[in-house]
């Protein structure tokens, strides 16, 4: 039976994927780091632990014994206030999470970014996405999974600028992307190639199955 720790349980993906989590006969416990619980989910599975961000390293026992992390922290520059908010919360806390699950020897880490995610872009959103990844992949990981879907389909949560943005971008909805996520996860073995595994919306469809 499987261990697990995330971060971003309570967005739309990350719900998901600690209900994916919870119903997954092979994950025994779940252990969700977040600033506020997710009063919805109810399960003997999950374990929520409210921590500050800002002092992240206070919280690594909660890392040991576990097999897999899964990272799906997100906001948005409206919600953070400033563009320098925004780095500090997706890039800095992605970032403490990647360094003590590593220190704490996880193995695997699922990354949750975005298409067109890049750290030479010119665009806020896709740089600070793809400096995660960039700090993710320094950490060395024996299996690091870097899902980045197209629009993420919300279904009746979605604003109307992301309704506006689904008509230009290929979207996919929360719960394929989250249940691809421990699908993924509960077919490693030893066998498993190490590496970068880097999933686009067809690789998201084709893992969720």
């Amino acid at each position: 039976m499987l261990r697990v720790i995330v971060i971003g349980g309570s967005g739309a993906t990350g719900k998901e994927l600690l209900k994916e989590l919870i119903a997954s006969p092979k994950v025994a416990s779940i252990t969700s780091l977040g600033r506020r619980n997710v009063d919805d989910l109810q399960s003997e599975k999950l374990n929520q632990v409210i921590v500050d961000f800002e002092k992240l390293d206070d919280y690594k026992e909660s890392f040991k014994g576990q097999e897999a992390a899964f990272c799906c922290l997100g906001t948005t520059k409206k919600q953070a206030g400033t563009a320098e908010k925004f780095r500090h919360i997706e890039l800095d806390y992605s970032s403490a999470f990647s360094r003590l699950a590593k220190e704490a020897n996880i193995e695997q880490m699922h990354l949750l970014t975005s298409q067109g995610a890049n750290p030479n872009s010119w665009f806020l959103y896709m740089k600070t996405k793809g400096e995660i990844e960039e700090a993710m992949k320094r950490d060395t990981f024996k299996n690091l999974y870097i899902y980045r879907p197209g629009f993420l389909n919300r279904g009746a949560t979605d604003r109307f600028g992301e309704k506006a943005l689904s008509y230009l971008m290929s979207g996919i909805p929360v719960n394929t992307v989250a249940r691809s996520m421990v699908k993924l996860f509960e077919r490693q073995n030893e066998q498993t190639p190490s590496g970068v595994n880097v999933l686009y919306n067809k690789e998201i469809y084709k893992e969720s199955k």
